[in-house]
């Protein structure tokens, strides 16, 4: 950190637009300087993902008093043992770390001789015992750590403890100095090394980000270059881990920014030095990609192993950097709107906001009002449109009543993928119609039982598998005086996609069935005017397979008398069938059909078609968090040629579900891959001609 930096921590701390970081950090540094742990000889920490309830998900309530009992603060269980005993170790090392790091923070601003003596017990202990602690792990997937259970958790331990080291070094006496970097710094930075993964991944970013940092710290070019250059260090990770416009490859904003913290971490580290990376070519865009998919609410997609509900207000911080880098005015807006001011955008009147407290305010923090002669409404003007991005995979359809879908066509993401190419979600406002609930914590048996496989995905399933790695695409995309379409594919005709050489993934994450996928083609159509979604897919099998084409709807389904449904035994997919509770089936198989849900807020209505008769079931299945139930619709065929599902979803967000409503949804297929398509609703009728060619649809509405 430069002294220009310095300053402006110095300055800000000073301010009243950042009293709130400062009001946070002096309670933070408050509770830090209670913490009496003793670091020892013999710490064993585990995964911390482990620390989670596995009856509804929630994270277990830490207590410093209670290194044997821990509390799900949710349902009351108190859970004792392994891994439970040894997370909460972990979680002790965390917390002292970012204690260091907060307490070091707080004396470049106001110095305090017991604050740093605390940071200098930290560190000594750990530069005493560092070395002799032992290497476990056995977390699949992850390579091991010594303190902690992986090489990545280790990462982010020394990563807070660098930070807090350079901070305060001009405060240590030579000794002390050289004690930390002997015992703590060098074995560590050795460990990393021996450690870092051969592959493209968000681990790799933050192991040879902190790799990197350490060098920085020890003067050891050669160590920073082991961090910095060479296959898989961390040049190689962004040039080849970040799609040309922007996105993280993991496919989702989390792993997007969990990855991104680390570079950024290592760019204030190396601030003023030969190494500073902030014009790295790219870093922009990794800044602008999530923009585009913010939703209404100003939440962000769970897509991947993403957790529901982040959105602009937790990642308001990141912000902080790129006004202060960039100086983009889309960046000062989307801070205003995070934060709630007075300049906060009316059309995200529903964001969460949250106060600026983040350290990162403290050391980036501009002024927020905005520039004379700024555009009103950038944010909301940046997010709320139609867009395709191809290289990353993801089309947004908006339309001017709130809704928003989105489609992934994405490639491969590795470790964190859902293998769900061709998936839908629909919101409208601050309401999830039809979504991709992400996922819970690892350690949560519904995360690899459920959420992490086709079946759970608004998307196509063949034989109840998951689908193998494939690049999805987009075809066609065009807005239209109606509306907005396009037109997306994935196939299984090669084994081949982006991020094969890039990647490596051990048998146990490599569920899917490859031979139910051999040879098949998925193309889905989706249309969004101002009064529906239409929906269209098109799925070519080679030989017999069962299609099911998954519904997953953010609510209840209404009863019809007209609906005659009766509880099955049969397997739907190859999950565990626990996951899915009280199945049903539809008496008669059928090629036309409605159904109506009752949401939290308002009712949605779904008119069906398919080319072929079809068994429909009904069940409810986990949302998230896994303690509640959401409702599934599964329409599967048993085909051995192509079948062509349409469906169109209405939402009236003030009325209760009305089973009488007239609506229909009537599909003729005039000749081969020719479809005319009418919706009558609320008295209107709206017809479509569809001419699905092999190199791409035209789809236009018939006046």
């Amino acid at each position: 950190m430069n002294d220009q930096r310095l300053n402006r921590l110095r300055t800000n701390a000073s301010l009243p637009h950042f009293a709130d970081a400062m009001m946070l950090l002096r309670h933070e540094v408050e509770e830090a300087s209670q913490i009496t742990y003793g670091i020892g000889p013999e710490e064993h920490g585990e995964w911390t993902h482990q620390y989670h309830c596995h009856h509804d998900g929630a994270q277990l309530a830490f207590d410093w008093r209670k290194p044997l009992s821990h509390l799900c603060p949710v349902c009351g269980t108190v859970w004792t043992g392994e891994p439970y005993d040894s997370a909460w170790t972990s979680l002790v090392h965390v917390t002292i770390g970012k204690a260091v790091y907060n307490m070091a923070l707080l004396h470049m601003i106001e110095p305090d001789p017991k604050h740093l003596g605390q940071i200098k017990t930290f560190l000594t202990a750990y530069a005493d015992y560092y070395e002799g602690y032992l290497v476990h792990g056995g977390i699949p997937y992850n390579g091991p750590g010594k303190l902690f259970a992986q090489t990545l958790d280790e990462a982010h331990w020394i990563m807070d403890l660098t930070l807090g080291f350079y901070w305060i070094r001009e405060h240590l006496s030579l000794e002390e100095t050289a004690h930390i970097r002997g015992g703590l710094l060098a074995p560590c930075a050795r460990f990393l090394i021996e450690h870092k993964e051969k592959q493209i991944h968000n681990h790799s970013v933050l192991i040879t980000s902190a790799i990197a940092s350490i060098g920085i710290l020890l003067n050891d070019e050669a160590i920073i270059r082991s961090g910095l250059e060479g296959e898989y260090g961390l040049y190689d990770q962004i040039r080849r881990g970040r799609f040309e416009d922007g996105l993280w490859y993991e496919g989702n904003v989390h792993y997007h920014f969990y990855a991104f913290q680390s570079l950024l971490h290592f760019a204030l580290m190396a601030e003023g030095t030969p190494w500073e990376v902030w014009q790295t070519a790219g870093l922009k865009s990794m800044f602008d990609y999530p923009i585009h998919l913010i939703l209404p609410n100003g939440d962000m997609p769970s897509l991947n192993d993403a957790g529901n509900r982040a959105g602009i207000h937790m990642y308001a911080p990141f912000y902080e950097i790129a006004l202060d880098i960039f100086g983009d005015e889309l960046y000062r807006s989307l801070l205003n709107t995070a934060y709630g001011t007075e300049w906060a955008e009316e059309p995200f009147s529903g964001a969460k906001a949250v106060a600026r407290s983040s350290a990162n305010a403290l050391l980036f923090g501009r002024e927020l009002a905005p520039i004379e002669g700024a555009s009103s409404h950038p944010l909301w003007n940046a997010a709320h449109r139609n867009i395709s991005l191809p290289a990353s995979g993801i089309t947004k359809l908006v339309n001017r009543k709130g809704w928003q879908a989105v489609i992934k066509h994405s490639k491969f993401g590795g470790e964190h993928d859902h293998m769900d190419r061709l998936g839908l979600s629909v919101v409208c406002g601050d309401m999830p119609l039809l979504v991709d609930a992400g996922t819970t914590a690892y350690g949560v048996p519904a995360h690899y039982g459920w959420f992490k496989h086709t079946f759970s995905h608004n998307t196509v399933c063949l034989n109840g598998a998951d689908q193998p790695p494939a690049d999805g695409r987009v075809i066609r995309f065009e807005e239209q005086p109606w509306g907005a379409w396009t037109e997306t594919a994935v196939d299984w005709l090669s084994e081949q996609y982006e991020m094969k050489d890039r990647i490596h993934l051990p048998l146990e994450l490599c569920p899917w069935d490859r031979n139910a996928y051999e040879g098949a083609v998925i193309r889905r159509i989706n249309a969004l005017t101002d009064g529906y979604l239409l929906d269209i897919v098109s799925v070519t099998v080679p030989e017999r397979r069962k299609v099911s084409l998954m519904n997953h709807f953010s609510g209840m389904l209404a009863e019809n008398g007209a609906a005659s449904w009766q509880l099955t035994d049969d397997r739907l997919c190859a999950l565990d069938q626990r996951w899915l509770k009280q199945k049903r089936k539809l008496m008669t198989s059928t090629r036309a059909s409605s159904f109506h849900y009752q949401l939290e807020e308002g009712c949605l209505r779904q008119l069906f078609w398919s080319s072929q008769p079809c068994d429909i079931y009904t069940a409810l299945t986990p949302d998230n968090p896994p303690d509640r139930d959401r409702t599934s619709i599964v329409m599967r065929a048993d085909t051995d040629q192509r079948i062509v599902f349409v469906q169109a979803l209405l939402y009236d967000s003030n009325h209760k579900t009305d089973l009488d409503a007239f609506d229909s949804l009537a599909v003729n297929m005039l000749a081969d891959n020719e479809y005319r398509i009418v919706i009558a609703t609320a008295g209107e009728r709206q017809a479509y001609s569809l001419f699905w060619h092999e190199s791409g649809a035209e789809l236009a509405k018939c006046d």
